[in-house]
Formats: C-alpha cells, structure tokens, sequence
C-alpha cells in the first residue's frame, strides 16, 4: 500500500527530514507473535512496546560527572531569527518536560551539549546521535522557505522537536531515513504523526486521526513513553492543579489555545494535581477523553489531542457543539457546555457541572449515561447563584417558582430526568436526561443537597405576603438619673447574718450529696 507522507500542501516535507541515516535497523522490538495485532497488515504495539522501538539503540547522553543525573547544554544559532529561535527554545523545552534530564541555554558544565544550528540554503534537516563517546551533538535545521515568524503546527516547528529527539538518542519509528513509503516502510501501524513526531508518515494512515495539514509541536505518547524509558520521567512536570486547551496555565504555547480558529496536536504530560482539559471555546462536536493512552476529536481536527501514559486527568470541559466526554476511574468533573452532549463519568465518584440552563434544555438535552445516585452528583450552583436562587426545592411537579427541581424515573428502562425552572414560570429552563436515576441527594446547589418534599406543592401561585410599613419612632429625651435604693446600715446588719448562714447551709449540703454519690459508686 502507498501513501502519501505529507499533506498535498507539504508534499516531500518528510522526506526532507534527515537525509543523512541516523540507524541501520530493520527490526522491531518483538518477533511475530508477541504482543501484537493485526491492523491494515500492519502490527499493532502497545505505548511501551512502540517506545521500545523508537528507543531500540540505547543511544544516550551519560552520567559524565556521576552525579545520578542528566544535565545538558545548547547553543541556537544566531543565524535564526529571534521567533525562530524562541521556537527552538520551546523545541527543547518540550523535551526536558517529559524526561529528566536538564537542558540549559550555554552554562559552564554539561554532561553533553546540543547545538542547534540553521542552514539557509535549504529546508531539510539533520541531526547526529549520542552515545557514550559522544557528548557533543549537532540538530541542522533548514530555514529555507520559513517564515521570519514561524506559527505553532508549522513544518519548521516540527523539524526543530524531530531533530533535537534524535539529538537526544531517539530514532525514527522504523529503518528509513531521507524518503519512505508508509507500505513499505512502517514495521507496525501505529508509526504515523498521531503517535511520533519522529514519524515520516501521515496521521490519515491510522483510523480516526486527521490533523487538517497541521502538524505536531511537541512530543508525542510513543515519543514520551521512548524518551522517559532512556533518562526517566520528569514527574515535577505541572505537578500542581494544571489547564490545558482554553485558559491554559501551563505556560507553554503548544498547550494553549487562544480562539476558535486555532488547531492543538498534542499530547498531555502531567505529573499531579487536580487537572482539566478546557475545551470550550470550539463550536464543533467533540469527542473529549480523560483516560490515558486515549485520543480525542478536538475542534476541527480528528484524533489529535492525547493523554501519555501514566497520566490522570480530573476534569473536562467540552464547546458549543453536541459534545461527548468520558470521564476516568477517578473522580471527574464533567461539562459539557452547550449543545446535546453526552456525558459518561466512568468509575469514581462524579460531579456533572452546569453553570446555564442553556447548557442543557427540553429541545436540546444533556444524557449521562451512567448515572449513580448516591455516588455522583449534579452541580447546579452555578446556574443557581447566576439566577439568584438560593437553593433548589425538590417537588413533584412545576408550580410557578424558581429553584423548583422535578426528579423522574422510569423502573423500566431505566432512564431518569433532572427539570430545573429558573425563571418562575412553570416550565423547566433546565432539563437533563440519564440512564439511572437521580435522587434530591444528588443534586448540588449552594448550601449542599435539597431535600425532597413529601407533600406536593399547591398548583396555584400564591401571593406572598408585604411586609407592613414601619412609621420611624420619635427619639426618646435623653433621661434623667434616678436614684437607687440601698438598704439603710440597720437593714443591712439585719440581712447579712442571713444570707451568710444561707450559703454556708448550701454548700454544707452539697458536699454531704457529693460524698453520698461517691460512696454508692464505690460500693457498685
């Protein structure tokens, strides 16, 4: 089978890429037989399996100082331009995300050095390998016919991440340099630009997977799962509460996505906290899933946007279009934003969030699709506070106020509902579809679950009662003191004796209970 291995638009784009052989390999990892499926002709690997293969020479910078890590230098060219060379920076920075290894712009002392250098002339580039005799690498990058400002998923982007990985000791997914056809060349299926960066071969040569001409910008599963099996896991990676997609805090411009129009090829490394993927700002429908080694339909593209292995991701966030999310085995804050979505918590304990009741209505609702009472929840708080309700009100059926929520279940199919007026009149604004049922404690609004009210809610509105108009009171003079009354000595020389022998009889009686109590526990 042939293909093409670039899109019409970059057609031979690949083939430029390491005219010089880096390898001389023409096996996979594992013989016949182990492991594997067939798919198109072609095996299919596991993540680790795949890694194995693009890491299958053991190349690699050494420990030179045997200080039980990796610390790298570069040097960028000045020939680059200054966009140019920030793209090299995050070129490398990508890198260093996913392995433990340190990459330093010109320190004093490195284990090894990369130079990373531009070549005018032409758009093709090089790169030469580590090992334990050389610690000194070259990644030649081709700037002929790029752009003084090169974009996020352009060929020069890509080039710069597929040369420093093979600076690094990682080759391609099979044994082919400078030209190669995915039929003849590919030892398994999974070898395309929807695994590795250091791939040759198109994503459109996998099932569900087509990136629109866009390429990759950052280092891919197969391509993490290979450099983390030579150095190891960089684990201080985002390890605290991360955004990825729409109002990205990671800093990293491959990461981050800024409007509609914009194109994510990337794969999520993370090393803790409470995570989501935001993807909200695409109207599109969408396919957005939180289990690792899985794919998702993001925005315009198919299959382009994953999750490394070993990673766990809390929460997702989905468009405007009719989304479908599927949650982990933790426990997943899903939602789905506007449009008829389909949302599936997994395993743990789930919250399905909306903030609008437009985000699910009686035209266009919502369906969760493994709903369990007493385990997941529905969070409607922000709906809630946004309408200025201060708690929904469980009833058997909608009378006319806001905050009213109507629970229905069908013992038979199994199917259940959520109906939520926020407006008062009557109708339900909010309405949510699940395959199990939902219960009062499910439902989530300021001040926790409401309760459910065992007697129905008269049908008729009622007039709430005014409260009466308050004259203001006059203010009152200012007083005048008065005298209190004291005894007069006589009195007082009467009534102290008393009072004396009051309190002494008092507390004489008191001690003599106290010691009687005592005694009877002592006996028992």
């Amino acid at each position: 089978m042939s293909s093409l291995i670039a899109p019409a638009a970059q057609v031979g784009v690949y083939e430029k890429l390491d005219p010089s052989r880096h390898v001389s390999f023409a096996r996979a990892v594992d013989g016949p037989g182990e492991g594997y499926t067939l798919h198109s002709k072609k095996r299919e690997l596991t993540t680790e399996q795949a890694g194995k293969q693009i890491a299958r020479h053991g190349q690699r910078f050494s420990d030179r100082n045997n200080d039980k890590k990796i610390d790298l230098s570069y040097r960028i060219s000045k020939g680059f331009t200054a966009q140019q060379a920030d793209h090299a920076r995050q070129a490398m920075q990508s890198w260093a995300d996913v392995a433990n290894v340190t990459l330093a712009e010109n320190p004093q002392y490195a284990d090894g050095h990369i130079d990373i250098n531009d070549m005018p002339g032409t758009s093709k580039g090089e790169a030469s390998l580590p090992n334990k005799y050389v610690s000194h690498v070259l990644a030649n990058i081709g700037t002929a016919n790029t752009e003084e400002n090169p974009k996020i998923g352009s060929f020069f982007r890509t080039m710069l991440v597929h040369e420093i990985g093979h600076t690094l000791g990682l080759t391609h997914p099979g044994d082919y340099d400078g030209s190669a056809d995915y039929g003849r060349d590919a030892v398994y299926a999974g070898d395309t630009k929807a695994r590795s960066v250091l791939s040759y071969f198109s994503e459109k040569n996998q099932p569900g997977h087509d990136f629109n001409s866009k390429l990759p910008s950052v280092p891919l599963m197969d391509d993490i799962a290979a450099i983390q099996q030579v150095y190891g896991a960089n684990t201080k990676t985002r390890n605290t509460d991360t955004t990825y997609g729409f109002n990205s805090n990671t800093n990293r411009e491959a990461l981050s996505l800024k409007g509609a129009n914009d194109s994510p090829i990337f794969c999520v490394w993370d090393g803790g906290g409470n995570d989501t993927l935001d993807f909200s700002g695409f109207a599109q429908d969408q396919k957005i899933n939180l289990n690792a080694e899985s794919f998702s339909d993001v925005g315009a593209l198919k299959g382009n946007v994953s999750i490394a292995k070993g990673v766990v991701l809390e929460n997702a966030v989905g468009g405007y279009g009719n989304d479908a999310l599927e949650g982990n085995e933790v426990a997943n804050r899903l939602k789905g934003g506007g449009g008829a979505d389909r949302l599936r918590g997994g395993g743990g304990g789930d919250t399905f969030v909306y903030d609008r009741a437009s985000e699910s209505t009686p035209d266009n609702p919502d369906v969760i699709l493994d709903f369990e009472s007493g385990t997941d929840k529905i969070d409607l708080s922000g709906i809630l506070k946004a309408s200025g309700i201060s708690a929904p009100k469980v009833v058997d059926h909608l009378s006319g106020h806001p905050g009213q929520v109507v629970l229905k279940y069908d013992e038979g199919s199994g199917e259940g509902s959520l109906a939520l007026d926020v407006t008062g009149n009557g109708k339900a604004d909010l309405l949510i579809k699940s395959i199990g049922r939902i219960k009062a404690g499910d439902v989530m609004g300021h001040d926790g679950s409401p309760q459910p009210h065992s007697k129905p809610t008269d049908s008729k509105p009622r007039t709430e009662p005014t409260a009466p108009t308050l004259e203001p009171c006059p203010e009152p003079e200012d007083p005048k003191p008065v005298s209190c009354y004291a005894p007069s000595g006589k009195l007082r020389s009467i009534l102290l004796p008393a009072l004396e022998q009051f309190v002494f009889t008092e507390q004489a009686w008191r001690v003599e209970q106290f010691k009687r109590a005592n005694t009877i526990r002592t006996l028992k």
